[in-house]
C-alpha cells in the first residue's frame, strides 16, 4: 500500500484456548465473511507465494487462503468476528499436537493498536512523510476501542485435531487499511484474511523424517563405498590393513560442518595408538576405557575442531563384522 500507513503484525503463531469440540467452524467455508466484503484474489495469490517461498513454517502447509476488503471501520469488523466466532481474549494453554482427536482449541483473539507516533508530524529533509495534526483530526472522528487507543487490527485463531490425525489451525486476520496523511485520506476500510494451515501429527512427522534420514544415509553410504576418502583428503595416514566403514561414516557425515570417517582394525587399540603416536609425532590423551585415546589434530581438547580417536570396537551387534579397534577421524568440511 504505497503512500499509506498500515500497522499489522499478527503473523501465524500457535496459541490456544481450549473449548468444547465443535464450538468453532472446522470447515473454512463455514467461517463467516463480513457482509459486503469484496474478495481480493490477487492478494490471495501473493499470500500463497509467501508460504511457498518461506521455510519457517516447518511442517505446516497452507490449505486455504481467502482475502477480502470491506468499507467498514476495523472496530465494526472486529466486533463482528468476536460475536460470530464466540471468541475469547486470552493466552495459549495447549500445544496443538497435544490435542485429542476431535478436540478444538479456541477460538481466542488478540488485539493490536495504533502507536501514538502516528500523531507526530514527520519529515525526511523537506519531504512530508506524515502529517500528525491531520491524523489526529481524522482519528478524532473514529471510535476509540478503549480510552486513548484506536484499534489497528486483530487476529482470531483456533485449532483442531482432525479425524485423519492431522492438526489444523484456523486463522482470521482483521487489519485496518490505514490512511494517507499527505493525500488527507482516511480509508476507513478493513482487510480480512482467512487462512487454514494443516500439519501432520508428530508421529507422522517423525516417521517421515526417519524415512528421509534413512534415504540420505543410504545414498551417502553408496557414495562413500564407491569413493572412499584418501590419506591426502584426511590429512593423516590410514592405519595399515584398516577396513573403512561407509555405513557408519555416512551416518556421522550428513552435517555441513564436520564429518567423521570410521575404520576398523583387528589389531588391539594399544598397537594402533603406538602407530599414530609415531606417525603424527603427538602424544594422545587417554579419556577412559570406553572412549579410548584421542589425538587432537586441529584445535584443542576437550573438543578439538579435528581429531583422531582410537577406541575398543563395539559394533559387532550391528552386523558390521568382528574387530578389535575402531579408528575415527573427525574432519572439518565446512567454511
Amino acid at each position: 500500500m504505497r503512500g499509506r500507513w498500515s500497522r499489522f503484525s499478527f503473523l501465524p503463531v500457535l496459541l490456544f484456548l481450549t473449548v468444547l469440540a465443535g464450538a468453532a467452524p472446522l470447515n473454512e467455508k463455514e467461517i463467516p465473511v463480513y457482509p459486503g466484503a469484496v474478495r481480493d484474489q490477487a492478494a490471495e495469490e501473493e499470500r500463497r507465494q509467501f508460504y511457498e517461498e518461506g521455510t519457517r513454517y516447518d511442517h505446516w502447509r497452507l490449505e486455504t487462503v481467502r482475502v477480502y476488503t470491506v468499507k467498514k471501520l476495523v472496530d465494526d469488523v472486529c466486533r463482528y468476528y468476536i460475536d460470530k466466532l464466540k471468541a475469547k481474549e486470552g493466552q495459549p494453554v495447549k500445544d496443538p499436537y497435544d490435542l485429542a482427536p476431535g478436540e478444538v482449541d479456541g477460538p481466542w483473539y488478540d488485539l493490536g493498536f495504533w502507536d501514538e507516533s502516528i500523531f507526530k508530524t514527520q519529515y525526511e529533509y523537506d519531504v512530508l512523510l506524515n502529517d500528525g495534526e491531520w491524523v489526529a483530526e481524522a482519528f478524532s472522528k473514529r471510535p476509540q476501542w478503549e480510552k486513548g487507543s484506536w484499534l489497528s487490527g486483530a487476529s482470531f485463531e483456533w485449532n483442531a485435531a482432525l479425524p485423519n490425525g492431522d492438526v489444523a489451525q484456523y486463522v482470521v486476520y482483521v487489519e485496518d487499511e490505514g490512511f494517507d496523511s499527505r493525500k488527507k485520506v482516511d480509508y476507513r476500510s478493513t482487510r480480512i484474511r482467512i487462512e487454514v494451515l494443516v500439519s501432520p501429527s508428530l508421529e507422522a512427522i517423525e516417521e517421515e523424517e526417519d524415512w528421509a534420514m534413512d534415504l540420505a544415509v543410504a545414498a551417502k553410504t553408496e557414495q562413500l563405498r564407491k569413493n572412499p576418502p584418501t590419506e591426502k583428503f584426511l590429512g593423516v595416514p590410514i592405519y595399515p590393513g584398516a577396513v573403512f566403514s561407509p555405513e557408519l561414516t555416512a551416518g556421522m557425515s550428513l552435517g555441513d560442518e564436520s564429518h567423521i570417517y570410521v575404520y576398523f582394525s583387528n589389531d588391539p587399540p594399544e598397537k594402533v595408538v603406538d602407530f599414530y603416536r609415531k606417525r603424527l609425532g603427538k602424544e594422545p590423551v587417554f579419556v577412559g576405557e570406553e572412549f579410548g585415546y584421542i589425538f587432537p589434530l586441529k584445535g584443542s581438547l576437550p573438543l578439538p575442531d579435528e581429531g583422531l580417536t582410537v577406541q575398543p570396537y563395539v559394533y559387532e551387534a550391528f552386523g558390521l563384522g568382528s574387530y578389535k579397534t575402531t579408528i575415527a577421524i573427525q574432519k572439518q568440511v565446512g567454511d
